[in-house]
């Protein structure tokens, strides 16, 4: 079982190497015969060498590691994000990932809401260009693409996975009002797919008016589906209820290959990086989702216990109201998980 470790920019590469011993704490008690391999691909590659994901990368990873713990890519010298688009982009198309899952639970609550968002074509697709009259753009244009494919197969499998997850509720984002073409396809194969599931109560809003009442008061959504921009605006409104971007964490898979990306999603924020203050917190749960991905619930249970306990003490990081660091955090967190580990360690036979 290996793993692919790219901790890119800023407090990516600090966040990343935090977590790691988690990773392989775990990976011990539970027997997982997990390795990883840690990449330099990021900004400091880029500027020496103009490489972003190296030629062989993709046939590299699709072979060889089933999953992937991305830091965060972002940096100021690179200011048009060229080897961010080069590598984070390049993996999720590369790969096919087309579905983003990014779970959140509002803050004072119990439940966690499932969010899917497609990931890899609407208007992220690139398709598009700008007609110049002289050094400024005149014309800019932007073109929202989608397959019936793609949706079909994306809402295929949320809708299975809600479903089994023992959901009652998804409802669809969408904005079929203001752009009629892509949102009647998102709405048509919604429905379509939604009466294999008999035991899902769908629902569709406005994006506008949904973003209103998930902010309001989330606790009417179980499951929502969203096409590429609308779910990556939905998403950080999610991260909000949670208490913050240093608390989220996506994964992003391709259901057919199993090959599948978890990262945090809070930035590499250069301005806070070198200080030794990045929240971890959204690193490990990344770590977390990646285990429930490879087959590992038993392993992630206890890193989630761990980290909600050292979050609501004096060593977590500022963000969170705490006086600690990247290093102080999750050293309450190992601590707290070898005892959580050394509790349930069966007895020794006779």
């Amino acid at each position: 079982m290996r793993i692919a470790v790219i901790p890119g920019d800023g407090i990516g590469g600090e966040v990343v190497p935090a977590v790691l011993p988690a990773l392989e704490l775990l990976g011990d008690h539970f027997g997982l015969g997990l390795s990883y391999r840690i990449f330099d691909w990021g900004a400091e590659r880029w500027l020496a060498e103009r490489v972003g994901l190296p030629p062989d990368a993709l046939d590299l990873l699709a072979s060889d590691y089933p999953a992937i713990l991305l830091g965060a890519l972002g940096d100021p010298r690179i200011p048009d994000m060229a080897h961010g688009r080069d590598i984070l982009l390049g993996l999720r198309r590369g790969l096919d990932l087309y579905v983003n899952y990014r779970p959140f639970t509002p803050r004072g609550g119990d439940r966690t809401i499932a969010l899917f968002r497609e990931n890899t074509q609407g208007l992220y697709a690139g398709v598009g260009g700008t007609v110049s009259h002289g050094r400024h753009p005149a014309v800019a244009i932007d073109e929202c693409v989608y397959t019936r494919e793609t949706v079909e197969k994306f809402l295929r499998y949320c809708l299975r996975t809600l479903s089994e997850s023992g959901r009652e509720r998804v409802t669809l984002v969408h904005k079929s009002n203001a752009v009629p073409h892509t949102g009647r396809l998102w709405q048509g194969v919604f429905r379509a797919e939604l009466a294999g599931f008999p035991g899902l109560v769908g629902s569709e809003e406005y994006v506008d008016s949904f973003c209103y009442h998930l902010v309001r008061d989330p606790s009417p959504y179980e499951g929502i589906v969203a096409s590429n921009l609308f779910g990556d605006i939905v998403s950080d409104i999610g991260a909000a209820l949670m208490g913050g971007l240093g608390l989220a964490a996506s994964a992003s898979v391709c259901p057919e290959t199993g090959c599948a990306l978890f990262e945090p999603v809070h930035g590499s924020a250069p301005d806070i990086a070198g200080r030794g203050i990045a929240n971890p917190y959204a690193a490990a749960t990344a770590v977390a989702l990646m285990l429930d991905h490879l087959g590992h619930p038993r392993a992630a249970a206890p890193l989630r216990r761990a980290l909600a306990a050292a979050a609501r003490t004096d060593s977590a990081t500022p963000d969170l109201g705490g006086h600690g660091t990247t290093g102080t955090f999750m050293a309450d967190v190992m601590k707290r998980l070898e005892k959580d580990l050394a509790d349930d360690r069966p007895e020794p036979r006779t």
